[in-house]
């Protein structure tokens, strides 16, 4: 039988021996070693040494296992972004990154329709998008790679060739208002492309990886229905398409070279309270948001660089409204096709996501029982056409419908009450009563199964037509059945003067059966 000689163990033992020791350096090595944690396609993410929890676990389970008598200083840009900031960038902590080859930034642009007005449907997610705080720009770091990129893109032989990682692109800054005409085009935009060398130098400073940034345009902010429907919702649906939904929003507001008609930029002395009362949707508010031109860089030390980047942006908010490139339902043309068909799913996500960000419970279930809160929004418009009373309705719940059923009667004026005390309100009704408009945004916090009846004017649109306003989103609400009454109240006159046709007995007939109607069918909504 043979036998291994002596010497051939050793130099098995001696083998094995520079396995381990080389296996154990190894892990010492990927501990201390600055590298981009591109890991999800998802998610670019510069990191910061430490600040890897894997990395931190095994740092922390090697100074278990072997304990040294003086800890390693660690240089500043090393430090977790959970630590010290070396400053703020409006309110938020900002960390100097000293530049790291391989640094620079991407974008991912979707929804080319291939026309001429492909800005208008286009959004992005930019990894490494930055702001240069001195010259109020945002700005890309293109790679050598993405240069080459582009230079080959501009061959007059290349045709139909259409990269969604060009950064030779442009989007839309906000929501579109068609009555701005010509002047959309003001909206079309694109973060400034500069060469890597700028910052090799100076480095940046970065904010934490659980933040996005974003450059937007508020189309009409003084009103709440177009804040939430033409504002907040493209900014939901901007950060869901792309898998951005956790992460806290860093808003600038984007004024554009002309104030257009309506916008907050040519009144914000308008917007400001509106903003400030419905930016907790968002879960952020007013102080930690400004323009491009009054953002504040706030670094106690000597500041080393101009830029200020985040790991995630986004843009692009054009198409992602609630009424897309047409009006909210002022002509009949507003009515040939739907914006928001099969959107209910989403839009549900959206209501319970900013009932989320403010900290009013919702529930999945329904949740109507006796007695039965039915809430009217009394002068919930500031026009005067739409400013109705519903005092004869009043009426008729009370004389009437309460004979068969058990009512919470609440009659309010949402405008006068905090935000949080009207979602905690309307999230316990079953039946709502509102005008179309602005003032009817609340009802989108109403439970699954409830009731919304909006009251419009049959004669109030263009040439004297229906004005159901915000038909399109508030028809597909999935959660919610909702029923347009005309005719709310006598006396109302046209934008031009011409009196409107008042409610009839009909109206009131008809709308104490669709009450009882709504109310039986809520009464056994908890059957299925």
């Amino acid at each position: 039988m043979h036998r291994p000689s002596k010497s051939r163990a050793k130099i098995n033992v001696v083998s094995l021996s520079i396995v381990f020791g080389l296996f154990f350096f190894g892990q010492i090595l990927i501990i201390l070693q600055p590298q981009y944690n591109t890991s999800s396609e998802d998610e670019f993410i510069l990191s910061f040494d430490a600040t890897n929890e894997k990395q931190e676990e095994l740092r922390s389970s090697t100074e278990q296992k072997m304990p040294i008598e003086k800890e390693m200083p660690i240089e500043k840009e090393m430090q977790t972004p959970n630590g010290p900031p070396d400053g703020t960038f409006n309110t938020f902590p900002v960390y100097h990154q000293s530049y790291r080859e391989g640094f620079h930034s991407n974008a991912h642009c979707i929804g080319d329709n291939f026309q001429k007005d492909a800005w208008k449907y286009r959004s992005c997610h930019f990894q490494n998008l930055c702001f240069d705080t001195k010259d109020m720009k945002f700005v890309l770091f293109a790679s050598k790679e993405q240069y080459e990129l582009e230079k080959a893109l501009k061959s007059s032989d290349l045709t139909h060739f259409s990269p969604a990682s060009s950064m030779n692109t442009t989007l839309s800054l906000g929501a579109l208002n068609p009555k701005w005409g010509e002047e959309q085009k003001l909206l079309q935009w694109y973060p400034e492309l500069r060469p890597i060398e700028e910052i090799v130098k100076t480095g940046v400073y970065m904010l934490q990886t659980d933040k996005v940034l974003i450059p937007y345009h508020s189309m009409a902010g003084f009103n709440p229905g177009h804040l939430v429907w033409d504002d907040f919702l493209p900014l939901h649906t901007l950060l869901t398409t792309f898998g951005l939904i956790q992460k806290e929003m860093v808003l600038i507001r984007y004024d554009l070279t002309l104030a257009m008609w309506a916008s907050c930029q040519r009144q914000w002395w308008k917007c400001r309270p509106i903003i400030d009362k419905f930016y907790p949707l968002l879960g952020t508010e007013l102080n930690k948001t400004t323009t491009q031109n009054d953002t504040s860089l706030v670094i106690p030390s000597i500041q080393k660089s101009k830029y200020v980047c985040s790991p995630n942006g986004a843009a692009g908010l054009g198409m992602l409204s609630d009424h897309g490139s047409k009006l909210h339902g002022w002509k009949p043309s507003d009515y040939e096709y739907a914006q928001n068909i099969g959107r209910g799913g989403s839009l549900y996500q959206f209501r319970n996501w900013m009932m989320d960000n403010i900290g009013v419970p919702h529930q999945g279930k329904r949740i109507h029982s006796p007695p039965y809160r039915i809430v009217v929004s009394q002068g919930s418009s500031s026009t005067s056409s739409r400013n109705a009373s519903f005092d004869d309705q009043i009426k008729l719940l009370r004389e009437v419908v309460t004979k068969k059923y058990e009512l919470d009667i609440q009659v309010v004026k949402l405008s006068t009450m905090k935000l949080k005390d009207q979602l905690e309100l309307v999230a316990g009704t079953s039946i709502f009563i509102t005008m179309c408009g602005g003032g009817a945004v609340t009802s989108m916090f109403l439970p699954k199964g409830a009731s919304l009846f909006t009251y419009f004017h049959e004669t109030d649109g263009n040439g004297g037509t229906p004005a159901r306003l915000d038909w399109d989103l508030l028809n597909n609400l999935g959660y919610l059945r909702v029923h347009w009454l005309p005719r709310p109240r006598s006396g109302a006159k046209t934008k031009r003067g011409k009196t409107m046709p008042g409610p009839r007995q009909s109206d009131f007939d008809a709308f104490v059966k669709l009450v009882e109607h709504e109310l039986d069918v809520i009464s056994h909504t908890n059957d299925y």
